[in-house]
């Protein structure tokens, strides 16, 4: 992405000649490289936080507010799967393609669906982690 983006810029006002359809590509890599890295970002509990009450949250009532973190990370996933499993099987019977590129979008929006499933597996594979550990990317641990 980073490349495409520099030879876009260079191209446009070096050459005056843009690539056709870079911005299209780097929103669908975009969107690919986010998804593949929910599956780590799941299984870490590393997504972001608002740590305004954790610190006290975790002194006070530590299994409570891990139990309800796991759980609402569990709810957002599926929701996410949810919404992009529809937007495929939709696909599958009103089939769409990208606007400049003419690319299926059946591949990008299922390939993102197929990650976010994987991200499922990550939440539930950290909840049955007994050792609860906090990101190592955490400013403060806890625990």
């Amino acid at each position: 992405m980073t490349v495409l983006t520099c030879a876009e810029v260079v191209m446009r006002y070096a050459f005056h000649s843009p690539i056709f359809g870079s911005a299209e590509m780097i929103q669908m890599l975009l969107g690919i490289l986010v998804f593949s890295g929910m599956f780590a970002v799941t299984r870490d509990r590393g997504h972001v936080n608002v740590s305004l009450f954790e610190p006290f949250l975790l002194r006070h009532f530590r299994r409570l507010y891990r139990s309800i973190f796991d759980v609402m990370t569990l709810v957002g996933v599926v929701a996410i799967f949810g919404i992009l499993g529809w937007r495929t099987w939709d696909l599958t019977h009103y089939p769409e393609t990208s606007v400049v590129l003419r690319l299926e979008m059946i591949w990008i929006i299922g390939a993102m669906a197929a990650l976010a499933g994987l991200a499922i597996v990550a939440a539930l594979a950290a909840m049955a982690d007994e050792r609860r550990n906090t990101p190592p990317h955490s400013p403060q641990d806890y625990e």
